[in-house]
């Protein structure tokens, strides 16, 4: 006990994962299916639809491989950090003041 190793159990990875689907995060995975149904609505070619879904797929794979939580972390960012339109005349901080 006096080497000061830590012991990490595997079962405490598998239960503070959020749950995936096919590798990839259940919002990453209802975006993939609005985007590629979108491009199969629009173009109204289901070969879009064939191609597309699975190439975000594994962009997405990619991604929530190193992080799981990559796309939901993302969200949160662009929700509560939005970037000001007067940020340069603010001298590079977020301003909302109209002066």
């Amino acid at each position: 006990m006096a080497s000061g190793n830590i012991g990490t159990n595997p079962l405490f990875l598998g239960l503070t994962r959020p749950p995936l689907l096919l590798g990839v995060s259940y919002t990453f995975a209802a975006l993939n299916g609005i985007i590629s149904l979108l491009a199969f609505v629009a173009t109204s070619k289901f070969f879009y639809l064939l191609i597309l879904m699975p190439l975000i797929h594994g962009i997405g794979w990619f991604i929530c491989l190193k992080e799981p939580r990559a796309i939901e972390l993302f969200i949160a960012r662009m929700s509560k950090c939005n970037i000001c339109r007067n940020r340069y005349y603010h001298g590079g901080t977020n301003s909302y003041d109209v002066y």
